[in-house]
């Protein structure tokens, strides 16, 4: 691990967002300011997914792509940076991530998630352990519940508001009909440049 990404790692709270950002948006840059700002974290890392095990990896865009967009969009983000931690995994479960991360740091993790995640949260891969290993921070999504249901102990923080609705996968859609809204403006340019969501 080089320099710049061991300083990532210093501290006492670190929130991580991870996932795929195909795109990466507005709505993943508010939900970490408003989780650092009220949790009082030192930074939020986001952690771009290589190949999440849901999604089929023929429809994802390139790696390169996704990290360079979440590049550009956490520019100039006070306490919002990107962590290549992640681009060594074959297949992206949320525990292997938290494994890497609890290798680097002995601070708090906070990992952020939206309701809809909550919701199939049982099915990710060793969900248990997930819970050991840091605290979720949900995000509400509006008619998805906050409910966990998993057994055992866990440190919950819950959002019911703000409510961030904001979704890549309509972004994706919106952006094939060309129309940018909900795109931070240099990650639309970027899109743009390198021919990405075209409608087919």
């Amino acid at each position: 691990m080089n320099g710049v990404e061991a300083l990532l790692w210093r501290g006492e709270r670190i929130g991580l967002l991870g996932g795929t950002f195909d795109p990466p948006h507005a709505g993943h840059i508010a939900m970490a300011r408003h989780a650092r700002e009220t949790l009082g974290l030192d930074r939020v890392l986001f952690s771009v997914a290589p190949r999440p095990p849901h999604k089929d990896a023929s429809a994802t865009t390139p790696l390169p792509h996704r990290v360079e967009m979440t590049r550009i969009a956490l520019e100039g983000a006070d306490g919002l940076y990107l962590t290549r931690i992640e681009e060594t995994h074959d297949v992206s479960f949320t525990v292997d991530l938290l494994r890497a991360c609890r290798a680097q740091t002995r601070a708090g993790l906070y990992f952020i998630i939206g309701a809809d995640s909550l919701a199939d949260f049982p099915l990710w891969k060793e969900p248990e352990e997930i819970l050991r290993l840091a605290t979720l921070v949900v995000f509400a999504r509006d008619e998805t519940p906050l409910r966990l249901d998993v057994a055992g102990p866990a440190a919950l923080v819950a959002f019911e508001s703000p409510t961030f609705d904001v979704s890549s996968t309509a972004i994706r859609a919106q952006l094939g009909a060309g129309d940018d809204a909900g795109l931070l403006p240099a990650v639309a340019a970027y899109a743009r440049e390198h021919a990405l969501y075209r409608a087919s």
